[in-house]
């Protein structure tokens, strides 16, 4: 746990909101609603392009595999270069044209090419804005810091969807809608360049080799990310709820059919996530970041479980995405703020893209777990959600048990 400094160091220190914090914040709007608004309508360009399910599992899988490589190395680059804010703002733009672009596509594989570059800029600028967020807070203060990050980030997730079902309501076509989604991706780019302030830094000697620069995150650090990937490997992806949600929905809600309640409660999932984000990060600095993820971890297994247990009512969806929400909040804002008091100021950027890319793994090992189990055991799709809230209570157990050491 992160102590609080005494009151005349409080005055001394520069206040947590500010313009490089508001900057990170509103570029995680920005480039949320930019890649949200066109992942909405990512199926329906495909479908026009006579592409199907496989093509877009390709495209996907592609897409995150690339992603979470380019996390480890913007990582690592983070710490051997001298300014980190240009590697984050490249990656931004790198983003928002890559996923524009997918509107000039006449082939499948142009839209794995696009979606390819510009998630390779996504992952590439993860860990250098985290860096520069990081240090752009107090210590005492990452809570908040982090948790305005994600906000901006959940609340992009709702908007991102909103807009693109305005503009096809109003007749625009899907692939018209890939380029609207540069505007907000190119706001984001300029929110770095124009709001964030670098400090400057020491860089790690280039020369060093992967193996040295991942050792140098310390030992406490590589246990803390054991207990990610446990935990990890039990939080599949959200859109299997979504699915779920929309084949085996009990009931009906004002007259929606499955699909549309679906969709709602996503939207109402990531609502939730957006408006718990900063509390959650104010609650975290107040009694610990540590107590804070693992109590999000249980929280989640818990949710996890009662969709294994519960009959998929709207009433009880409604509930469990809720919960869902709130547990994504706990977990996001928390895993970096607790990263960032166990790294050496030389190995933040390997540390930020270590644990990003191992979230990606678990994200990646999660979800085929739950898929497998749910298409080999079609009748007990309880099955795959108990499996996965059992990883979820291990990892938080684990977690519990560490205690911060030097590192």
């Amino acid at each position: 746990m992160i102590e609080a400094p005494p009151a005349e160091a409080l005055r001394a220190q520069p206040g947590w909101f500010n313009r490089s914090t508001l900057g990170v914040g509103l570029a995680s709007l920005f480039s949320d609603i930019s890649h949200e608004l066109a992942t909405a309508v990512l199926p329906a360009v495909l479908l026009s392009l006579g592409a199907g399910p496989a093509a877009l599992g390709w495209i996907e899988g592609s897409a995150d595999g690339l992603s979470a490589a380019a996390k480890l190395w913007g990582g690592v680059m983070a710490d051997r270069v001298e300014r980190r804010k240009p590697l984050a703002s490249a990656g931004y733009l790198v983003t928002a044209v890559g996923v524009a672009a997918i509107g000039l596509a006449t082939r499948w594989w142009h839209v794995l090419l696009c979606r390819a570059v510009a998630w390779i800029g996504r992952g590439s600028r993860s860990a250098p804005r985290d860096v520069l967020l990081l240090e752009a807070a107090p210590s005492f203060a990452l809570g908040k810091a982090f948790g305005l990050e994600r906000a901006g980030d959940a609340l992009g997730a709702v908007l991102g969807p909103l807009l693109a079902l305005v503009l096809l309501a109003r007749g625009v076509e899907a692939r018209h809608v890939m380029f609207a989604s540069l505007l907000p991706g190119v706001l984001a780019f300029l929110s770095i360049v124009i709001l964030v302030a670098e400090r400057p830094h020491t860089t790690s000697n280039a020369s060093m080799q992967l193996r040295a620069s991942l050792a140098s995150t310390g030992a406490s650090f590589r246990r803390y990310l054991t207990a990610i990937l446990i935990y990890g490997c039990g939080d599949f992806s959200r859109t299997l709820l979504i699915l779920y949600a929309t084949r085996h929905a009990t009931g009906t809600l004002f007259s929606w059919t499955a699909a549309t309640l679906a969709v709602a409660l996503y939207v109402l999932h990531n609502a939730v996530s957006s408006a718990a984000a900063l509390p959650i990060g104010a609650l975290s600095d107040r009694v610990g970041v540590r107590r804070v993820v693992a109590g999000g971890y249980l929280f989640a297994g818990a949710v996890t479980a009662a969709f294994a247990a519960l009959t998929p009512t709207p009433a009880v969806l409604i509930v469990l995405f809720v919960g869902s929400g709130l547990g994504i909040a706990c977990e996001e804002v928390g895993e970096k703020a607790y990263a960032a008091s166990l790294l050496p100021a030389a190995a933040r950027g390997t540390g930020m893209g270590l644990l990003a890319a191992t979230n990606g793994i678990g994200d990646f090992l999660s979800s085929a777990l739950v898929g497998t189990l749910w298409a080999l055991l079609p009748g007990r799709l309880w099955a795959g959600f108990l499996a996965a809230a059992l990883l979820q209570f291990a990892g938080a157990a684990m977690l519990a048990g560490l205690r911060r050491s030097a590192v």
